[in-house]
């Protein structure tokens, strides 16, 4: 008998901390997607030495935030607290978010001022259009 008790204390326990991390499940893996789109940018801006590469990785980027950005906006509108106060369960994949993001703004300084010293290169200007259209959405 004390057995079955235990056996349905541990199965309660387990429905319990199985739902509570499925609540956020699917912000958890929006959050992720972008956090690790950002990081692909920075690692590829940082690393580019031609225009064409950063052409190509502010292509890349925007492509695939041009994608989430609909559930990103839905996200921050839904919980705009969230960025400063998120769940328990969100905390750590916030905190790799805004890391994220901080890495970010050199790789942008970069695209900015390479846009800047090649006005002539179409492609590049057209990316660069389309990542600030795409990072303005968010």
């Amino acid at each position: 008998m004390k057995a079955y008790r235990i056996l349905a204390i541990a199965l309660v326990a387990i429905l319990v901390f199985g739902c509570s991390a499925a609540k956020y499940e699917a912000e958890k893996t929006l959050m992720t997607s972008v956090t690790n789109a950002m990081e692909t940018l920075t690692s590829a801006i940082n690393s580019a030495g031609a225009p064409q590469e950063i052409t190509s990785a502010a292509n890349a980027f925007s492509d695939q935030i041009e994608k989430l950005a609909p559930a990103m906006k839905k996200l921050t509108d839904e919980h705009p607290d969230w960025e400063i106060n998120p769940p328990s369960q969100l905390k750590e994949t916030m905190d790799k978010y805004k890391t994220a993001s901080m890495g970010m703004q050199g790789a942008m300084q970069k695209l900015m001022q390479t846009a800047s010293q090649y006005p002539d290169d179409v492609e590049l200007q057209s990316a660069m259009n389309k990542f600030q259209s795409v990072v303005a959405g968010l």
